[in-house]
């Protein structure tokens, strides 16, 4: 597995000759043409690598979502996947045989991808993932965390946690997680902290990886720091993607790895 970090709360995940983008959006502002290693992804240039190509986002926000992305794939006969809310609009290019629109708590198969899709704390939802060939899973978390110390956060995360624990066992071991780590206004407090810690507990993955941090960088290392603090049950490791080197680190060990810049890569087999 080879994973890359397009900025903000964006993935671009390889494995077995397959690929997935994740929440490539219109915001943070990019380039339009570059190399994945910029951290700019150009499906013409992508397109022919893989065996699969799928695209995903976890809700309409711009900052996760770019349309022009979403077309470009379905004008290239491959599959885009979006969670969204059954009282948003169903946009005319989402009638389209390679657009993929799933509602909170749901699961679904796809194209050989078996997905359990939560809804959120603020918009879509978050996806629990595994390809049918592959034996481990991965999890995307969208922008469902406790945002903030109010009812409503505690309220709606505990919901779809309690139907994300019930889907668990119906997946291989998750090997990755994606998790927000802190607002799009500069926010990690202890609510957000915590909700992450018991997605962690619930699902166990081999690598954590924190995101939604455009314009607060800084909190990836302070997510990992606070994690490792919080983790005193297992043996955890805080690595750069840069300096990421599986070969250091014990088969029952986590590893907390964290992007410095838009573009820096790892591999994890």
């Amino acid at each position: 597995m080879q994973v890359t970090y397009l900025n903000h709360s964006s993935f671009f995940v390889e494995y077995s000759n397959k690929a997935i983008l994740f929440d490539y959006g219109e915001l943070p502002k990019r380039a339009r043409q570059g190399e994945i290693t910029d951290g700019i992804f150009e499906l013409a240039k992508q397109k022919s690598k893989y065996n699969r190509l799928f695209g995903y986002s976890s809700h309409r926000h711009a900052d996760h979502y770019d349309k022009d992305i979403v077309h470009q794939f379905l004008d290239n006969d491959l599959l885009y996947i979006l969670s969204d809310e059954y009282e948003l609009e169903f946009a005319e290019y989402m009638r389209n045989k390679n657009f993929c629109r799933i509602y909170p708590q749901t699961t679904v198969n796809v194209n050989g991808l078996n997905i359990a899709n939560t809804g959120s704390t603020d918009q879509g939802g978050a996806v629990l993932l595994q390809d049918c060939n592959e034996d481990f899973s991965i999890y995307y978390g969208g922008d469902l965390a406790v945002w903030d110390d109010f009812p409503e956060f505690y309220e709606g995360f505990a919901k779809e946690f309690a139907w994300l624990k019930n889907q668990v066992k119906n997946f291989a071991p998750v090997k990755i997680a994606f998790l927000p780590c802190c607002t799009s206004d500069g926010y990690q407090e202890e609510p957000l902290l915590n909700g992450s810690k018991e997605l962690i507990d619930l699902l166990q993955p081999k690598i954590i990886v924190p995101m939604h941090g455009f314009g607060y960088e800084h909190f990836y290392q302070s997510f990992a720091e606070e994690m490792q603090q919080r983790l005193t049950e297992a043996q955890v490791n805080i690595t750069t993607f840069t300096s990421f080197d599986k070969q250091k680190y014990s088969n029952h060990s986590i590893i907390l790895s964290y992007a410095e810049n838009s573009g820096d890569t790892f591999v994890y087999d």
